[in-house]
């Protein structure tokens, strides 16, 4: 059932882990980490990937117990370095983690990547949510300086450390933001680059100046979260023409936004609590019966690389839009939403030797 999964190919590639030449941008991916633990999110992630259907999106350390039963726990012994090894020889620089404090499930991951003793190169940094920013406001700043200061924080620009906010704050404002940077000077460092994800370029832009930010960027995009999905063409299309384009033809600074898929199809099936109004819509179908939902809507490996490819050049192309000469990439685990790199139980590695071969032929 399961593709034997190694980390051998990535030998193959003939890199050092984390590797980047002068002129290939940085390249992260972010993590939503509801893979970790018991109970909670990963309970719900585990009924939205139950249905047999699903299953071909499971990632590697996923069990398959029946038709419609999984269980998903990425917190099991070696599993963190398997993932390091995975990402930084497939030529991934970092990761980018959506911060839910310090307690819970949701951040196991990010801690046990810290605590990893090789981490190969592989640097990350931080997603804050708008709204829970405003919940802690600038209280939460000494916080980050903290992460900042981790050698390995991932960087631009010689030294700013990398901080996306995901939606704008209601509550915190240019201000507070200022006190940000400077509070990180005054500890030993630079100020924080900062960049807005929303999902309309012109609008965030307006967003960025109010905030003092210095680019826009985006966490996923996609047609809609119900009804029908768009084909991964589509997708693709409407982010070269709806932000590549748009910031390019309004002068928007940016760090470019790829994206590997958005396909909600499992929350449907069955809604996540934390998407409320989302009305179920069963499959009648008998588990037994179901059939790997694999579409257009699916992205194969080559056209992740392409569209990776398309990004390179077009940051490669547009410097005085991004100086940070970054990418970010929904996602490496957003299995369930539709978008991944990581391997999968049946997937095996294809996705990320795509992704190494594009990276590697960018290092020369």
């Amino acid at each position: 059932m399961a593709t034997v999964l190694t980390i051998a190919f990535a030998l193959a590639l003939g890199w050092p882990a984390g590797a980047q030449a002068d002129g290939r941008p940085i390249v992260g991916a972010i993590r939503w980490d509801a893979w970790y633990g018991q109970g909670g999110p990963v309970a719900e992630v585990e009924r939205s990937l139950g249905p047999r259907k699903f299953h071909f999106r499971l990632p590697f350390f996923a069990r398959v117990f029946a038709d419609d039963k999984v269980r998903i726990d990425g917190a099991a012994p070696g599993v963190m370095e398997k993932e390091i090894a995975y990402a930084a020889n497939a030529g991934l620089n970092y990761w980018a983690f959506v911060d839910y404090a310090d307690e819970g499930d949701l951040t196991i991951a990010r801690r046990r990547y810290q605590a990893a003793r090789d981490k190969r190169g592989l640097r990350f940094c931080l997603i804050e949510e708008g709204g829970r920013i405003d919940g802690h406001g600038s209280s939460g700043w000494p916080r980050l300086i903290s992460f900042f200061q981790d050698p390995n924080y991932q960087t631009v620009l010689e030294g700013r450390p990398l901080l996306f906010v995901f939606g704008r704050p209601k509550k915190v404002g240019t201000r507070e933001f200022q006190e940000l940077g400077e509070a990180a000077v005054a500890a030993g460092g630079k100020r924080p680059y900062l960049v807005l994800m929303g999902f309309h370029p012109q609008q965030d832009a307006k967003d960025m100046q109010a905030l003092g930010f210095d680019a826009v960027s985006a966490y996923a995009a996609g047609g809609q979260y119900q009804g029908d999905m768009w084909s991964y063409t589509q997708l693709t299309d409407h982010v070269r023409s709806g932000y590549w384009e748009v910031c390019r033809q309004h002068r928007i600074p940016t760090i470019t936004f790829v994206t590997t898929g958005w396909d909600t199809r499992p929350r449907l099936e069955h809604p996540v609590s934390w998407m409320p109004g989302v009305e179920a819509q069963p499959d009648p179908t008998p588990a037994g019966e179901q059939k790997p939902l694999i579409d257009n809507v699916t992205a194969t490996p080559a056209q992740l690389a392409q569209h990776l490819q398309d990004a390179i050049e077009w940051t490669q192309t547009n410097r005085d839009l991004n100086p940070a000469h970054a990418i970010i990439i929904y996602a490496w685990n957003e299995n369930d939403e539709g978008g991944w790199l990581i391997p999968t139980l049946t997937e095996g590695t294809a996705r990320l030797e795509a992704v190494g071969r594009v990276l590697k032929a960018e290092e020369h």
